[in-house]
């Protein structure tokens, strides 16, 4: 197998192996399945004693005595059962989900802008406003940070910076299968919502205001693509469905922000807790030397992880179709790992 071919296969390969360590980790050895609604039975008041001594009635006309028992309830069937050992399958179900629509969406986006004059001279006026606003304020780093790492320490662009900023999906994943091992059930769950909602509102932005990165800017800005132009990169983060211009805002830097700030909150381990800080630190470094991102898609990023941490609640109005899928498939899911 070439250089190439395994260079492809190493981050789908990373993300299967991550799944599916968490899928072990998390197995249940002696899983309780969901009860019917049949078996559960409510407290009797006084006034349904009528209804209970019909129902035992009705039991002694079906069965020919009372303490003959009704048959068992029917097995749960191989999906239900499946899910009640190894709980984190569903995690799996719903993290694909929100990734493949996320990026089927930018890869239609990217197709249908293709060719599109019009759309790219508007995306590089909105790089102009962004490269001049920072001017104004004085934080117009990007060209003099690259500059100084490309001269001064080369190494570090092309054998850290490069691979940090291709990492952040499998390390992504594997912060998930983290926290839906140690954080509560709810915790965990607010977490993921907010991650989904993070991709729903970046998505508008990219498509209602499109930016070309400082990569993909004319030579005489002096910004090196030093990422697309090299080996580092593989057919699943350079081709034809990429949507390049999309630079504000940054889901490199919110994911990784996002992830650094759960950590130092959450995390029972200490060594976690004080490394937390250095991911965001390392990724936004990444994202300004590699001419990915300018600094204030760094901060729109931020602002869109902060509403969406307070309003992921808002992706609780997707649960009807979620029961309907689930009905659909004849899948029960346990009480503790239903959508709240």
């Amino acid at each position: 197998m070439s250089i190439s071919a395994l260079r492809n296969a190493s981050e789908p390969g990373a993300i299967v192996a991550t799944f599916t360590a968490g899928t072990l980790i998390n197995r249940r050895r002696n899983p309780k399945l969901p009860k019917p609604s049949d078996d559960v039975e409510a407290p009797v008041s006084d006034g349904d004693e009528v209804d209970e001594q019909k129902r035992r009635n009705e039991s002694v006309y079906k069965y020919g005595t009372v303490t003959e028992c009704p048959p068992p309830p029917p097995r749960k069937n191989i999906q239900t059962r499946l899910l009640a050992r190894f709980p984190f399958l569903i995690e799996i179900w719903y993290w694909s989900l929100t990734y493949w629509i996320y990026q089927g969406l930018r890869a239609v986006s990217a197709r249908a802008i293709q060719g599109n004059e019009a759309v790219f001279d508007t995306a590089y006026h909105h790089a102009l406003q962004i490269l001049s606003f920072e001017h104004r304020l004085h934080i117009d780093v990007e060209l003099a940070v690259q500059r100084f790492i490309l001269d001064k320490a080369p190494w570090l662009m092309y054998y850290v910076l490069a691979r940090i900023y291709y990492s952040h999906i499998v390390l992504g994943v594997v912060f998930l299968v983290y926290y839906y091992t140690f954080l509560p059930r709810g915790q965990y769950q607010s977490i993921r919502r907010t991650m989904a909602l993070q991709n729903v509102i970046a998505f508008v932005i990219i498509t209602a205001w499109r930016c070309t990165p400082p990569r993909l800017l004319p030579e005489e800005f002096g910004f090196l693509d030093v990422l697309h132009n090299s080996n580092e990169g593989t057919t699943w983060t350079q081709n034809k469905f990429q949507l390049t211009i999309a630079a504000m805002p940054s889901l490199h830097f919110a994911n990784s922000l996002f992830i650094g700030f759960c950590l130092l909150r959450y995390s029972p381990h200490l060594i976690l807790r004080c490394i937390a800080p250095l991911w965001p630190m390392m990724m936004g470094l990444t994202i300004v030397a590699t001419a990915n991102h300018y600094i204030l898609d760094a901060i729109v990023g931020s602002c869109v992880l902060v509403i969406a941490c307070r309003a992921n609640r808002v992706m609780l109005f997707l649960l009807p179709v979620e029961n309907f899928i689930f009905r659909l498939i004849r899948l029960e899911k346990l009480e503790d790992d239903c959508s709240r």
